[in-house]
């Protein structure tokens, strides 16, 4: 099943079916935003480039990740065949003990 997304036109992000707020201008202009927060912006005339939780500020800023070369960089690693009881055991770290 193919789910149809839009765009927030003010913060760039993905909007599924059944989200977001449709604001239409006087002059017939649609306008899709992903909730109120972008709505707010938007009509307030702030400019999503100054806002670094926008897709325009990523891009302006060279912020977005490449998925190319995000997949590239991940290697598995060859675990060697040592056995337990034959690999030298290592110092004990000090510190914590606690829960994480």
């Amino acid at each position: 099943m193919v789910l149809k997304t839009e765009l927030c036109r003010f913060s760039g992000q993905k909007i599924y079916p059944g989200r977001g707020i449709r604001f239409i201008r006087s002059d017939s202009q649609v306008f899709l935003f992903l909730n109120s927060k972008c709505k707010r912006y938007f009509h307030n005339k702030l400019k999503p480039s100054k806002l670094c939780w926008t897709a325009m500020y990523r891009k302006q800023h060279k912020k977005a990740k490449k998925v190319e070369y995000a997949s590239k960089q991940q290697k598995s690693q060859v675990k060697g065949n040592i056995p337990k009881s034959a690999a030298p055991k290592a110092a004990k770290m000090g510190g914590g003990g606690g829960r994480r």
